[in-house]
């Protein structure tokens, strides 16, 4: 089974996982995230380098009330440079983690009972919320137009997953603090690949922050590995 490339990893993560709006603006995709993160605001490069200008997008994110934020992917080296050198600081290094749905099904999986929704009730709201999750975020998994779930395991934890040519991804994985450590987050990513499996989904990704320690380590135990990256950069203060 091949591997998906970088792009259709993040071709993906734009579909799970949407920004208000997609804007295509003098060779950049400009993203109006409406206060959902920098994941669903941050601008990427879709066109040569040298046929565009970095002016144009900052402009174009300041019309929109929104801070300049590039999202600079694995294949953006050179992209990168230049914004080092005028003045862009590195945020935020993320990996996303991908495994074949059929082996993540293949782990042994703790007996946390869980379910499937469409929508958050209000356990799964109050979860979130403590993790930082809050109504801004939660539109974002509303206005989502794949195929979709809500993963909850009671008032332990929750997650959200949506799926997109293939692969599923999930997002906002969050667990109670009093349930820590006792498995839950294992019992979503099952639950997670039992959906994935049901949506004819070949892969199941998910995306951490780099230095996320604890998370890399349980998707890394569950058999995922590195398969695209990227990170943030931002304006600095002069």
């Amino acid at each position: 089974m091949q591997r998906p490339t970088s792009q259709e990893l993040f071709n993906a993560v734009d579909a799970t996982w949407s920004a208000k709006c997609f804007i295509m603006h003098d060779g950049w995709m400009i993203r109006e995230g409406a206060g959902g993160g920098q994941r669903v605001s941050a601008a990427t490069l879709e066109a040569p380098l040298d046929s565009v200008n970095i002016l144009n997008a900052e402009q174009k994110m300041e019309a929109l009330g929104q801070k300049s934020l590039f999202m600079v992917r694995d294949s953006d080296a050179e992209l990168d440079l230049v914004l080092e050198q005028t003045n862009y600081g590195i945020v935020d290094p993320v990996v996303v983690l991908a495994n074949p749905v059929g082996e993540l099904l293949n782990h042994k999986y703790t007996n946390h009972q869980t379910s499937l929704s469409q929508t958050p009730n209000q356990s799964a709201k109050a979860i979130w919320a403590d993790g930082g999750i809050g109504p801004d975020r939660l539109a974002i998994m509303e206005r989502v137009t794949e195929p979709k779930a809500i993963i909850q395991s009671g008032d332990m934890g929750v997650a959200f997953t949506a799926s997109h040519k293939g692969i599923a991804m999930v997002h906002a994985v969050e667990v109670s603090k009093d349930h820590r450590r006792k498995g839950v987050a294992n019992a979503l990513m099952y639950k997670a690949a039992l959906w994935a499996q049901d949506q004819n989904c070949d892969w199941l990704a998910v995306l951490t922050v780099r230095e996320n320690i604890p998370a890399r380590t349980l998707y890394e135990t569950l058999g995922m590995t590195e398969a695209a990256a990227y990170h943030y950069r931002f304006k600095r203060s002069v």
